[in-house]
């Protein structure tokens, strides 16, 4: 159940602690304030396990270590800015118990288990049944509060000047590529000199250019595979970004709808190249369709952003105390910004 496992992920968020040992009490306190509710000490540190057993499917020794050091810097941070997004939702009247009995019954569904049994199949994948409701209820609230008060504001300040911008700076995604389809014969040099190989790739060559049937020659001399095919290889792009190598390039350069090449020499024989069509380079125009597809590129662009910044918004519009042992836990940063802040 990934999901859930994500959700813990995420609430397990990051604070600079030294690397955390394994406590055999948990003697509870405040850990931060922030407006009416408090992160206990309990709820940090039981964070900080939950990280550290997280990152030990992954790491171990000193590299375990290292790990744990970087990714514990924001944590208590991280579960403030949580608590304020949940803060966020109460204020805004979001509710999300609809969604996490959805989502339950889903996985129920996916895994052949009766409603009545989720608790149960919770259990058995390793999660206290409260604590995996808490989790997903935390996910959804920011999920919400992000829809509600982020997302609306990036798509308001996505103008036409900004679509066309992209456009133009990604044009090369938006451009069919110039292509050719081609015919081979190939003569291999395996079984016969090379000399040998090469005046009979040439004969060929005269024969087609004297109007000789292309795929006839192909099924009777060519010794690749597409000869069953009459020599058909199919579509290549060459532009802008080329999938035929340099030597088929230059051989094709310049020659019309149903020319030949010149035989190619390679080490193993010598190719023999027909070009049955040509696709000239097109640009996708700019239709609606399209400026919906980049407004949502330009969007997921500027989403992370826009939460942080939303989120840093929170953080000055809130009083936030970091008290007790958890004060030593909070990373230079915060330190330098100061710890209360109010209203």
């Amino acid at each position: 159940m990934r999901i859930l496992s994500t959700c813990c992920a995420v609430l397990l968020l990051s604070a600079g602690t030294a690397f955390a040992q394994e406590e055999a009490v948990l003697i509870d306190g405040v850990c931060a304030r922030v407006n009416q509710d408090i992160i206990t000490l309990s709820e940090f540190r039981r964070a900080q396990q939950d990280l550290l057993t997280q990152l030990r499917q992954q790491y171990s020794g000193s590299q375990l270590e290292e790990e744990y050091q970087r990714a514990s810097k924001e944590l208590l941070q991280n579960l403030i800015d949580t608590q304020l997004l949940v803060q966020k939702a109460d204020e805004l009247g979001i509710t999300v118990e609809a969604d996490i009995n959805k989502y339950l019954l889903n996985i129920a569904k996916q895994n052949n288990v009766p409603p009545s049994k989720i608790d149960e199949m919770l259990k058995q994948m390793g999660f206290d049944p409260d604590q995996a409701r808490q989790m997903l209820r935390v996910q959804f609230l920011r999920q919400r509060v992000i829809a509600s008060e982020v997302h609306p504001k990036i798509f308001q300040n996505i103008f036409d000047k900004d679509i066309e911008a992209y456009y133009k700076e990604h044009i090369i995604d938006y451009t069919e590529p110039a292509g050719v389809k081609l015919s081979e014969i190939f003569i291999k040099t395996d079984g016969r000199t090379p000399e040998a190989a090469r005046q009979l790739a040439e004969q060929l060559v005269q024969q087609l250019r004297a109007g000789a049937d292309f795929a006839e020659l192909a099924k009777q001399y060519s010794e690749r595979p597409s000869a069953s095919n009459g020599g058909q290889l199919g579509w290549f792009n060459l532009d802008p970004r080329p999938e035929l190598g340099e030597a088929q390039r230059k051989a094709i350069e310049g020659k019309q709808v149903g020319e030949v090449t010149d035989p190619i020499a390679f080490p193993d024989g010598f190719l023999i190249l027909r070009v049955d069509e040509r696709r000239e380079k097109k640009e996708k125009p700019l239709t609606p369709e399209l400026r919906r597809e980049i407004t949502m590129k330009i969007a997921q662009q500027r989403l992370e952003p826009a939460v942080q910044e939303y989120i840093e918004q929170l953080r000055k519009d809130a009083y936030i105390e970091i008290v007790g042992p958890c004060k030593a836990d909070v990373d230079e940063e915060t330190d330098a910004e100061g710890t209360t802040s109010q209203p």
